[in-house]
């Protein structure tokens, strides 16, 4: 029995040996051993492809409907809109991170009447929301996105978000 466990051993890292291509002589200078470790490296990871843009579609929707009052940076703060002075919040302070995403989509769906952020529900979907707020997490405020792929979002026309 104890010829058998031994056998099978050996046989399993040849095999393993020689599916890596790994040198198991100790004789072979290292820099061979980092030149095969190299190529095969190159071999089996080529370079992944550029990756598209998966926040492209969050920042266009803010560019378009967001930047004109809490400005592309997101810092917000006095600006005129259609004549009326205004004073959007800052996207990016430490407050606003801790807000959740519901949060927002609960202001971009009903608006803040008296601050006059206007409701988004006609203009943008509850995806194209969510989009926007991960651009904010993400690419704004750099952090990594709170919200999952598949967020309940049956509470979304409840009040606006509280400041």
């Amino acid at each position: 029995m104890t010829k058998l466990i031994v056998f099978i051993a050996a046989a399993s890292f040849a095999l393993i040996a020689a599916c890596s291509n790994v040198s198991t002589s100790n004789s072979t200078p290292n820099t061979t051993n980092s030149t095969n470790s190299i190529a095969r490296n190159t071999i089996t990871s080529p370079s992944p492809a550029a990756a598209p843009d998966d926040l492209a579609t969050g920042r266009d929707l803010y560019n378009k409907n967001c930047a004109n009052c809490h400005k592309e940076s997101g810092e917000g703060g006095p600006t005129v809109v259609d004549g009326r002075k205004m004073k959007p919040d800052n996207l990016i302070d430490d407050r606003r991170k801790k807000l959740s995403d519901d949060k927002y989509i609960k202001a971009m769906v009903n608006g803040i009447e008296d601050e006059g952020m206007p409701s988004f529900k006609d203009k943008m979907s509850e995806a194209e929301m969510r989009e926007v707020v991960r651009y904010i997490r993400v690419a704004l405020q750099k952090q990594e996105s709170l919200m999952s792929p598949t967020a309940n979002s049956a509470n979304v026309n409840a009040a606006p978000a509280n400041k």
